[in-house]
């Protein structure tokens, strides 16, 4: 039955009246139980209140006084059958109660009521209480109306109830994930920036090579602390307007060209072509470019060997960002098809911007491929 209780969701508001409209069609040329001819007066009240259904799309206050008008004027003029205008106010203060609230469902049932009571008069004059009880049978739906509103609001309230209560959780996970991270793994960089630093200081390093690693330690260290800080601010406050960015656009061809040189200095032979163009991407893009060339580099190392030979693409059309990066195999467990943890996080940094990622054995090494859309920078 859950398809009736959507059914009572405002916007079918419009199939709700034209499945009335049409009951009311049926009843005009059926006639259950009456053979009494409809007069003409019957006619113009009950097309008159078709044509005011559908103002209660709008504004059910707007149909309810319009109805009460015309059943009230029915009085006037002769009107021998009421039932189109009495089943349709019913259904009138029904949507007012069910949708507004306030000045508005109390005005429009006194409203409802009124029209009643004129289109009635005489039986309110010569039988108060059976007329009072039939009116207020026919304006009993407002109370269904008010009981389908409070629940409406129940679920509201508990869906932002979820939804704060989700966001809560979220807010401690990360907060302690930050935790964790400025206090164990930032910890743990710092003190090997620190070490390096003393080391290439103080130690006696005559072979150039050793100051060169020293060196490069100590640099790629101090980038990975300055990372984490980094993150850590975006996990404290993500929706802060000052949150740092984790890489910057207009310098990404330079990080890039630093995380080929890297591993061009551990022995990979890196053949690189970067569209210029990467300066122009979104922050996110460039982050999942910049990670899918710095983690691409370290699984060719680490499973290809620091003397593969690599060939990395980067290129940037009017929509798409493409990036492949291929190596041609080497000596150290080339063609391992193994995926890590690395991988599974690359995938999901570009399925999360809407992309696509490939990965997989090509010839005697490795393919990583990836297709994103492109987003120009604001």
């Amino acid at each position: 039955m859950l398809w009736v209780a959507r059914l009572f969701e405002e916007r079918y508001t419009v199939l709700r009246i034209t499945l009335l409209n049409l009951s009311g069609v049926g009843y005009l040329v059926a006639k259950p139980g009456d053979d009494t001819p409809l007069t003409t007066v019957d006619w113009y009240i009950a097309i008159a209140v078709f044509a005011f259904g559908y103002a209660a799309v709008r504004s059910p206050l707007a149909y309810v006084v319009a109805v009460s008008a015309a059943l009230g004027t029915g009085y006037f003029l002769g009107d021998d059958n009421d039932v189109i205008p009495t089943v349709g106010l019913a259904w009138g203060v029904l949507e007012l109660a069910m949708r507004r609230s306030g000045w508005q469902v109390w005005g429009g049932v006194l409203c409802a009521f009124a029209g009643h009571v004129v289109s009635d008069y005489e039986e309110w004059l010569q039988q108060p209480f059976p007329a009072l009880y039939s009116t207020a049978t026919s304006l009993s739906p407002f109370l269904l109306g008010l009981y389908l509103r409070s629940l409406h609001e129940l679920n509201r309230r508990a869906g932002e109830r979820t939804a704060q209560e989700s966001a809560r959780v979220r807010a401690e996970e990360r907060t302690s994930i930050a935790r964790e991270l400025h206090d164990l793994v930032a910890h743990h960089v710092a003190s090997i920036v620190l070490r390096v630093g003393v080391a290439r200081n103080v130690l006696p390093v005559n072979d150039p090579r050793v100051r060169e690693v020293l060196d490069d330690v100590h640099a790629t260290a101090s980038g990975a602390l300055a990372d984490l800080r980094r993150l850590v601010a975006v996990l404290r406050e993500p929706g802060s307007a000052q949150t740092p960015s984790l890489v910057d656009p207009a310098g990404l061809a330079v990080e890039l060209e630093a995380a080929v040189e890297r591993s061009r200095q551990i022995g990979l032979t890196v053949d690189s072509v970067v569209d210029p163009d990467v300066i122009r991407l979104d922050a996110r893009t460039a982050l999942a470019v910049l990670r899918l060339t710095q983690e691409g580099l370290a699984n060719v190392a680490k499973h290809a060997g620091p003397h593969a030979r690599v060939r990395l693409s980067i290129r940037v059309t009017d929509g798409t960002v493409a990036f492949e990066l291929h190596d041609f195999g080497g000596p150290a467990g080339a063609g391992d098809t193994g995926e890590g943890h690395g991988l599974i996080g690359l995938r999901e940094r570009v399925e999360v911007l809407g992309g696509q990622l490939r990965a997989g054995p090509a010839g005697a090494g490795w393919r990583l491929a990836a297709a994103m859309p492109r987003v120009v920078a604001a």
